[in-house]
């Protein structure tokens, strides 16, 4: 018997898919919508027949597996699992629970043992602890696959299991030759993104041209993009535009929805024909380039709205990479963070330090509504107030944080 909590509505979605396995059909049906309710994805059977089944065509993350089966005990199972997947972490339950049966279970491999009856809560609980076991285990699993496939990026993006859609998105993106538009908030490190994506493509030893739509002006975007001519406007001077600059390498347009509405049509045919005309020019340039945009806004509503070419928007968004926030990713702030200060001390010439545990606690816990380039910003400061030593809590300057840092914390002690 389970014991339901009313007031449980759940609001964890972690990406876990967990195995049900129980002969009663009642006490199957509410464990699987204990679990659904907490935003797990579960599969559900009431044999070992059947659990193997789907252990061989399914990826699971947790199995809770009744100790009394028709064909077989959960500790068999459990070893039946461990032969299929090994990455399965698995949780007796049982309605006799005994010191042996807890022993044998724990020999077989399983990771808990639950007694019946027991709670909604109580049940959740040991999965949210499994759960963290294999989000380390996915993690480092990620890890080893940047590695083993000799994967280039500057270490700004962080590793964490929350941005291995990123890299899976830069990894099919740089296999790729088609254009790519970034999106996310202002600051979330869309540059460093698309530089990746640039890293591991065939075009990775050609130039990476970047133009910052935001710092431009649209007086000068036309012919900072095309070139211009000597004398095509006031004050114009032969001049190479990015788009040439870009030949055979990739073009990076930083918030392309900065540019004027008036040369988004000669962007479009620059991109369908890879011909453009330098300003004043009645010759046409061909350029072999890869194009990448990056966005903090929402383009397609505002194809919606008229305000950006909907044709445009398709034509460089046929792979869109959505980047979270760094306060969705939190865990990958203390190595974003010591990247950045690794940088200084090599550009500043100075003995390599680090950051104190309090110092790391309160960067973590910070909202940073400028994500990573305000945490490039913030690592600076502190940098240059530490004197290029370790740095502690009270050398951080966090804008609008209002959490008290305590006076014993990192702070230095004077000699008595």
């Amino acid at each position: 018997m389970i014991k339901m909590n009313a007031n449980d509505t759940g609001n964890r979605a972690a990406g876990i898919t967990i195995l049900i396995v129980d002969d009663e059909p009642m006490v199957l049906k509410t464990i699987e919508q204990i679990c659904k309710r907490s935003g797990y994805q579960t599969l559900v059977a009431e044999t070992m027949a059947a659990a193997q089944e789907l252990a061989k065509h399914n990826a699971i993350d947790i199995a809770l597996l009744d100790y009394n089966l028709p064909d077989a005990t959960g500790v068999d199972l459990v070893r039946h699992l461990k032969e299929i997947s090994p990455n399965i972490l698995s949780i007796i339950i049982t309605g006799f629970g005994t010191i042996e049966r807890a022993v044998d279970a724990m020999q077989a491999g399983a990771w808990d043992f639950i007694t019946k009856p027991i709670s909604a809560n109580l049940l959740i609980e040991k999965i949210q602890r499994v759960e963290e076991i294999c989000f380390l285990r996915r993690e480092q699993n990620f890890r080893n696959q940047i590695l083993n496939r000799d994967f280039e990026y500057s270490g700004v993006i962080g590793p964490s299991i929350a941005m291995q859609p990123v890299y899976e998105a830069i990894v099919r993106a740089a296999d790729s030759t088609l254009p790519v538009l970034i999106e996310g908030e202002t600051g979330s490190g869309k540059e460093y993104i698309a530089e990746a994506i640039h890293l591991n493509s065939k075009r990775k030893t050609k130039p990476f041209v970047i133009m910052d739509c935001t710092a431009t002006p649209n007086s000068l975007i036309e012919s900072t993009l095309f070139g211009s001519t000597k004398g095509a406007f006031t004050g114009a001077l032969e001049r190479k535009g990015l788009l040439d600059a870009a030949h055979e390498g990739t073009l990076f347009l930083d918030e392309v929805g900065e540019i004027a509405e008036e040369i988004q049509p000669k962007l479009l045919r620059c991109l369908e024909t890879k011909c453009f005309r330098p300003v004043g020019s009645t010759k046409e340039i061909k350029s072999n380039f890869r194009i990448l945009c990056a966005t903090n806004r929402d383009l397609l509503r505002e194809t919606k709205e008229g305000k950006f070419r909907q044709d445009l928007y398709y034509r460089i968004s046929a792979i869109r990479i959505s980047v979270p926030p760094l306060r969705e990713h939190a865990s990958d702030i203390p190595t974003i963070a010591q990247h950045f200060l690794n940088e200084l001390c090599q550009e500043q010439n100075t003995s390599p330090t680090s950051f104190s545990p309090g110092a790391l606690e309160r960067l973590k816990r910070y909202s940073w509504p400028g994500n990573i380039r305000q945490l490039k910003f913030v690592v600076e400061n502190a940098f240059f107030a530490s004197g290029s030593q370790s740095i502690d809590a009270h050398h951080l300057q966090l804008e609008g944080d209002s959490v008290p840092v305590p006076l014993y914390i990192d702070q230095p002690t004077s000699p008595e």
